[in-house]
């Protein structure tokens, strides 16, 4: 599992990691039972403090993504795929949400949104 955030970004770093690691774990690239990078190693690879981890990691536990387990650290729990897939299409709806008032602002056509999207699909190919 990769993290990547931006310290330039408008949303505050604690909401870019436990975005980036609720993914992982309703994608599957992070399984249940498996464990998620120690508070203290996230924070010295991410150059972060280890409060803001533990906020990340709190909220996940909080959703039920993840829980404590004394001696292992934060451990994924078992996701209903019915679940991992509502929100990964709430994801992908808030994002276009994002693209839509991006495109408005830009003033482009539904078309050209379209055409967009299909180079960009066809080049992640």
């Amino acid at each position: 599992m990769q993290v990547v955030v931006s310290t330039t970004s408008a949303t505050p770093i604690y909401e870019q990691i436990k975005r980036q690691v609720r993914s992982s774990i309703l994608s599957g690239a992070v399984q249940p039972g498996q464990t998620l990078p120690s508070l203290r190693q996230l924070a010295a690879d991410l150059r972060v403090s280890v409060i803001t981890v533990t906020r990340a990691y709190n909220d996940l536990a909080a959703e039920g993504l993840v829980h404590s387990e004394h001696g292992r650290g934060f451990v994924v729990v078992d996701v209903e795929p019915d679940v991992a897939s509502a929100a990964l299409r709430a994801r992908v709806d808030d994002a276009l949400r994002e693209v839509m008032t991006a495109a408005r602002h830009a003033r482009m056509s539904l078309t050209d949104i379209h055409n967009h999207i299909d180079e960009i699909w066809s080049k992640d190919d």
